[in-house]
């Protein structure tokens, strides 16, 4: 009995320590105004198209995941200049294979990043204007006049993001949404959602591509 009451306490206390860090990390990534929101799902092809099994299955491998963070997160800040971002990494729901067994869902990505200079689309730089060129190639032309340029941001940001070949031209792969301030803490809060353990933050958190400094209380884990 005395050995089950210890153990209810630690759990206790360490739930309590989650939560104080994601008030943290929520904390810091308010510093750089948040402003959208984005989802990413990695289960078609560059075109759209379904995937071999041996690429499906690199959606299950989180370092392979890391590399699209860091690919996404370079075309950023050569398109839009000095802004911030936060990664979680999540899963989607366990499924049942052809045998029965549960399995554990690929991952998909939760994406926050800071607000867009307007000076960063009206003084372009020469990333963002080979962007544009290419978007109008594929048949889209962006005419910021006439759509306002908060509009032209989440067009652009789609279409940088879009580059990953993770992601791509299929309409499911990614949604992204301009988040309201005061609707800020609760959607960060959804990133965290599946972070129930102190170990847990190592493994859903992307620290390398995200613009946060790592609390100590978790830095035991990956690099």
């Amino acid at each position: 009995m005395l050995s089950n009451c210890i153990k209810y306490a630690e759990k206790v206390e360490e739930s309590k320590q989650v939560g104080r860090v994601k008030n943290l990390l929520a904390n810091q990534a308010t510093e750089f105004i948040p402003t959208y929101y984005a989802v990413l799902y990695y289960g078609k092809s560059y075109e759209g198209k379904l995937l071999k099994p041996s690429e499906y299955r690199k959606r299950w491998n989180r370092q392979e995941v890391l590399k699209t963070h860091n690919f996404i997160s370079n075309k950023l800040r050569k398109c839009f200049g000095d802004i911030h971002f936060q990664w979680f990494l999540n899963r989607h729901s366990e499924y049942k294979d052809e045998e029965g067994n549960s399995k554990r869902g690929s991952f998909h990505s939760d994406l926050y990043i800071s607000e867009i200079s307007n000076d960063a689309i009206q003084q372009p730089s020469n990333a963002l204007l080979d962007l544009m060129l290419y978007a109008r190639q594929r048949g889209t032309s962006i005419n910021i006049e006439k759509i306002g340029i908060e509009k032209a941001k989440i067009l652009l940001l789609e279409m940088c993001i879009r580059q990953a070949k993770w992601v791509g031209v299929h309409k499911n792969s990614l949604f992204i949404e301009e988040v309201p301030i005061e609707e800020f803490h609760q959607t960060f809060h959804y990133g965290m959602k599946d972070i129930c353990e102190m170990d847990d933050f190592n493994s859903i958190v992307d620290w390398k591509n995200s613009s946060f400094y790592r609390p100590t209380s978790t830095t035991n884990g990956e690099n």
